[in-house]
């Protein structure tokens, strides 16, 4: 029994092999051009749901990257503005210390009003600092200038809340400094007036004179009214007293060199004019105070003294001379009244011991060449004599202590120096440490953000290769395989097309042979 297979049935199979073999090739060339394995959701069901999980998670991710990115523009432009406002705070330490000196007059003092105006310009346009128009230390407040100038006061215009950049999944962290912190908010603190460097004395080590700054060893040139002139080295020299007998020595006693009444510094003796310099490349004579030309036959030299430490006896300090032993005095703070008792005092760290066992939470403080008092919150406190020895006042501590503030200080600052006041204009530098303390703690606190934001963007860089490595595994073509696939699907093809021809080549003619 024989079987007829129609041409219709013959052709419906050979067309629909032969459209197959097409679909295959065309699936493998698509899949050469894209170099993708998935182009559709018919490619591979199963792996569309993670091809599209992965995908928002890179999303994601780069948003995060993008957090970091924008926030290390503000932290680091942050630094670039607590590194000027160092730079400006250290250029008012010097103007202050200069001027609290004896080398300031009337007219140095003048001049330095308009330096004080010069830095508190340069500080308000550093706090204005803005990256991408927003003003960095506004707080949240960051369309509109941080502080504004009102006459002759700049206020703070921003708020004490700081933003917040999303760096991780779970994780978020602060990116700005609120300006809020110049303004009086950290703690309260009053800088004493007095003057608490120790006289020098023959004994004084070379090293400590100039607030520590020490010697610069080396030779000077000394010169008198009856042109002699030494060239004496005192490069061996140790001691005050080591540069006294130096001296003396080799100008033979024609010029005499000794302390100041006042223990302050050197004074030379001798027919005058008298002229010191410098020789050679040393400084020595300037270090020793001096390298300037006398009037008459003294020359007096400035002031040298060393800083006062917490060893500095009190017999040495020359403002309170004849005022020993000390007495007492009061502080009111925080609704309390303390008295504290210093007649048992004999140095300046006595000083600290007994004031910080006096009053609970605040601190006494020796700064170069005075005394301060600092209290761990910014409510001010005063401090007043308790008896008729007015020690408060002799330690230059009778007054009030305000929160440490930026402008406020240089206001303070610049009033004084309008009225000459120098005892006030030392006092200014008891603030004025605080602020730069600040700012250094600021600058620390804002390092600690660049190194967390290296950390979070590292982090985040290795997740995101992970997260793409892992896509690429669901949803990238193996090359190789894809090449070796499409070459067996053309080759496929090809013979489908051929044993097709073959199989119709049958006419009307050949049909009815």
């Amino acid at each position: 029994m024989s079987i007829r297979v129609t041409d219709s049935y013959l052709s419906s199979i050979l067309v629909g092999d032969l459209n197959r073999s097409l679909g295959y090739m065309l699936k493998q060339q698509r899949m050469a051009g894209s170099m993708r394995r998935v182009n559709s959701f018919a490619d591979d069901p199963r792996s569309v749901s993670s091809i599209q999980r992965y995908n928002q998670l890179i999303a994601t991710n780069t948003e995060y990257m993008d957090n970091v990115s924008r926030s290390r523009i503000i932290v680091d432009s942050t630094d670039t503005a607590l590194q000027n406002i160092s730079d400006v705070l250290a250029s008012v330490r010097e103007l202050a210390m200069r001027e609290s000196s004896a080398l300031a007059t009337d007219q140095t003092m003048s001049i330095a009003v308009v330096e004080v105006d010069n830095f508190a310009n340069r500080l308000l346009d550093v706090l204005n600092t803005t990256v991408e128009g927003n003003y960095i230390f506004g707080g949240q407040r960051t369309s509109q200038p941080a502080f504004v100038r009102s006459g002759d006061t700049i206020l703070y215009n921003g708020d004490d809340a700081e933003m917040f950049s999303r760096v991780g999944p779970n994780s978020s962290m602060a990116v700005n400094i609120p300006g809020a912190v110049f303004q009086g908010t950290q703690s309260s603190t009053l800088g004493g007036r007095a003057d608490m460097a120790p006289r020098i004395q023959t004994t004084t080590d070379l090293a400590d004179i100039n607030l520590g700054e020490g010697f610069d060893s080396g030779s000077i040139l000394i010169e008198d009214g009856l042109g002699n002139a030494w060239s004496v080295d005192l490069s061996s020299c140790l001691t005050i007293g080591d540069v006294i007998t130096t001296i003396n020595t080799e100008t033979g006693g024609v010029v005499t060199a000794g302390l100041k009444s006042d223990g302050s510094g050197l004074e030379l003796v001798g027919v005058g004019p008298l002229n010191v310099q410098d020789e050679g490349d040393s400084t020595s004579a300037t270090s020793l105070g001096f390298s300037t030309t006398s009037q008459g036959g003294i020359l007096t030299g400035r002031d040298i003294r060393p800083a006062a430490s917490s060893t500095t006896l009190l017999a040495d300090i020359e403002s309170l001379s004849g005022s020993l032993p000390l007495g007492s005095m009061e502080v009111e703070w925080q609704g309390s009244t303390y008295t504290i008792d210093f007649s048992t005092a004999t140095t300046l760290g006595d000083l600290e011991t007994i004031f910080e066992a006096a009053v609970p939470g605040m601190e006494l403080d020796i700064r170069d060449t005075s005394l301060s008092l600092l209290g761990g919150s910014p409510e001010t406190f005063t401090v007043i004599n308790a008896d008729a020895t007015n020690t408060a006042s002799l330690l230059g501590l009778a007054g009030t202590g305000t929160p440490v503030r930026l402008f406020g200080m240089l206001e303070d600052l610049k009033g004084y120096l309008e009225a000459g006041d120098q005892d006030s204009v030392r006092g200014v530098m008891v603030e004025l440490a605080t602020l730069e303390d600040t700012v250094y703690q600021l600058m620390m606190r804002n390092g600690g953000r660049q190194r967390d934001l290296d950390w979070a963007d590292g982090i985040l860089h290795q997740r995101d290769e992970r997260l793409r490595s892992n896509l690429s595994l669901e949803y990238d073509a193996d090359i190789a395989q894809v090449a070796s696939d499409l070459s067996r699907a053309e080759a496929s093809y090809q013979a489908s097309l051929m044993i097709t021809s073959q199989l119709f080549q049958y006419n009307l003619i050949q049909f009815l042979r």
